[in-house]
């Protein structure tokens, strides 16, 4: 048994949603504390001997990430940012870890470099720095350079980093493993089904286009991502509700998403098309969004238009049956990989 303390990001939920399976395996041979922030924390708490410490927040104009507000902002919050994250320090003096995970929360990889303690990464955007995309940087030179910027800023030093890739991938350095995504278990039992409807979800309310133009179209939407129960001709919005919604993905016929890594790759497990309309700005989606339509099992658009939508559903029978070759999988080959490294790590360090 190991003493583990796991960071999770904040920001979004994706990060959350795939810790929470990686932390439950662990709970079962180690004692893990975690820490992390905002709606994160509040899902994690629920199962997990959770704290709760400061994050860096993304800020989001009409589906864009606005970068300038967004610095602007964590800068003015960064006293508050370093205070709580004081509290980390706390935590290891107190719990004393032999080892840290992070998915993509940087004090605690801050912590892990000072203090001199392992570090793990498990995380999806390492795909942009420890990959090579030269082809698609080309086109979002600046954005890239930001996002790569924020990446090594975030997370300094590993001793190994464990990348998530729904498309197999090459990466670059001897300890880095690119791994399937993590899948949660609800995903992994559930038989879905292909009734009328389309899921939508949105990471940020900031999208005020999205609904309008659903309404244009001659099909019936599931909404989740603006906070309220509301229903019109053909859209549904629903408030956040985990089963409700595994019940209206397993059900969907396709689903309509920003950029985020998670949901991508459990709606590919389960078989149904994607329709990624990345927030602007934001490299991390919209890689993931090249990627889908680059794989033939979705679509990348950059902007939300009632001919896109159109466009998709007239394809989703061709992106189905390209999706039958995505084979099926479980956690089991990611687990070992990530147990044997925390098991030579901790031995290592012990010696």
């Amino acid at each position: 048994m190991a003493k583990i303390l796991y960071g999770v990001a904040g920001e979004g939920m994706g990060h959350a949603v795939r810790s929470k399976v990686l932390i439950e395996h662990l709970q079962k041979k180690h004692k893990v504390k975690v820490v992390s922030a905002h709606r994160s924390f509040k899902y994690l708490s629920k199962f997990s001997d959770a704290e709760k410490i400061g994050y860096f927040k993304i800020l989001y104009r009409n589906n864009k990430a606005a970068n300038l507000l967004t610095l602007l902002n964590n800068l003015l919050r960064f006293p508050i940012i370093f205070y709580k994250g004081l509290k980390v320090g706390r935590i290891i003096k107190k719990f004393k870890p032999e080892i840290i995970l992070t998915d993509f929360e940087p004090i605690t990889n801050y912590y892990a470099t000072i203090k001199k303690i392992p570090c793990v990464s498990v995380d999806n955007q390492h795909l942009i720095t420890s990959a090579d995309h030269s082809q698609i940087t080309k086109q979002y030179r600046l954005t890239s350079f930001l996002t790569k910027f924020i990446i090594d800023t975030f997370i300094l030093r590993v001793d190994k980093m464990f990348i998530l890739s729904f498309l197999p991938a090459q990466g670059i350095g001897e300890d880095v493993n690119i791994i399937k995504p993590l899948l949660r278990k609800e995903i992994l039992r559930m038989k879905p089904k292909d009734k009328n409807h389309i899921l939508v979800y949105q990471t940020s309310t900031s999208n005020k286009d999205l609904v309008r133009e659903l309404s244009k179209v001659n099909q019936k939407f599931i909404v989740y991502g603006f906070h309220k129960n509301k229903k019109t001709k053909n859209v549904i919005l629903k408030k956040n509700n985990e089963k409700d919604f595994f019940k209206d993905l397993r059900d969907c016929k396709a689903v309509i998403t920003n950029g985020g890594f998670s949901l991508i790759t459990e709606a590919l497990y389960l078989k149904k098309p994607v329709l990624s309309i990345p927030v602007e700005k934001q490299f991390e989606q919209i890689i993931n969004a090249i990627h889908l339509d680059m794989s033939g099992y979705g679509m990348f658009s950059k902007k939300t238009s009632e001919k896109d939508i159109e466009d998709f559903i007239h394809l989703i029978p061709e992106y189905k049956k390209n999706l039958q070759k995505y084979g099926r999988y479980n956690n089991a080959e990611a687990f070992k990989l990530i147990d044997k490294t925390i098991s030579k790590l901790v031995k290592n360090r012990k010696e």
